[in-house]
């Protein structure tokens, strides 16, 4: 996607672009329509996948800038954001 909208997409400069959020912001979108329409489909991969997909895990702790080594944040905290914030459409064409 980045490489494909212009303007100012290169990797260290990409959040300087609206489009960058309006691209990411509907992907979160997307995903929280597909989680209402499903919810109970287990999130891939397993815990229990090879190690060689460690940071894709649910329990596996993301990268970050601000957190050295295994301590950063982990994708299970954000499967459900509905306390957080709400969508005014999960309607995807």
């Amino acid at each position: 996607m980045h490489v494909f909208v212009g303007g100012d997409m290169l990797v260290s400069s990409s959040p300087n672009d609206p489009v960058f959020f309006l691209n990411h912001c509907n992907v979160d979108r997307i995903w929280a329509a597909r989680q209402k329409q499903r919810p109970a489909d287990p999130y891939l991969p397993a815990q229990s996948a090879p190690q060689s997909l460690f940071r894709h895990r649910l329990e596996d702790p993301m990268y970050s800038i601000f957190a050295a080594g295994t301590n950063g944040p982990h994708p299970k905290a954000m499967l459900n954001v509905s306390s957080i914030y709400k969508y005014g459409s999960l309607a995807v064409a």
